[in-house]
């Protein structure tokens, strides 16, 4: 896993360096988006974990020829409800990811990107995970003027908590509909 991980990192930052490198030719990205966490599911020992809730963030970069890449930031805030032999619990959570992006804007109202978070924190009443990181691969509709309508999918996985090292890590998974604003500057 680590190893496909550093891969689609070097890989993405290739893209976004490429993408730099056009220097005066390149456009500014700009992209705020709001979302909803329709599915979030995680398993950790006897735990099973089911969560919801709303994100916003941006994106920022570049674009050239259709292709895009930059930083992106997620804040999420959603209510998880864990599942255990010693009953059931539920908690608000906070979380922050920080990471890159690359993609490409297609001709017939789509676009499509790879996403991955180098920086994952999560807080919530009981519990904090300091340490993670994620992938995220999205589409979006953009036959709107002005917006995206986006559906992404995202996976995290936490190897150290407020308690210390994870054994074995903590990993989650979501699917996110959204809405984006991607604004294109000369």
């Amino acid at each position: 896993m680590f190893q496909s991980t550093k891969n689609i990192l070097q890989i993405c930052f290739a893209i976004f360096i490429l993408i730099g490198s056009f220097g005066v030719m390149a456009n500014v990205l700009i992209e705020p988006h709001i979302a909803y966490n329709i599915y979030g599911n995680a398993d950790y020992n006897t735990f099973k974990t089911k969560f919801n809730g709303t994100q916003y963030g941006a994106r920022f970069g570049s674009q050239y020829l259709g292709f895009m890449g930059g930083l992106d930031f997620t804040h999420s805030a959603y209510t998880s409800k864990s599942t255990s032999m010693a009953g059931n619990t539920s908690a608000d959570v906070s979380r922050n990811q920080y990471g890159i992006f690359a993609g490409y804007n297609m001709p017939l109202f789509l676009r499509t990107w790879l996403g991955y978070y180098f920086l994952d924190k999560s807080s919530g009443s009981s519990n904090s995970w300091n340490k993670g990181n994620g992938l995220e691969l999205g589409i979006g509709f953009t036959a709107l003027p002005f917006l995206s309508l986006n559906l992404e999918y995202r996976t995290s996985t936490y190897t150290t908590s407020n308690a210390g090292p994870l054994s074995p890590s903590f990993k989650t998974k979501e699917i996110v509909l959204g809405l984006s604003a991607p604004m294109t500057f000369y």
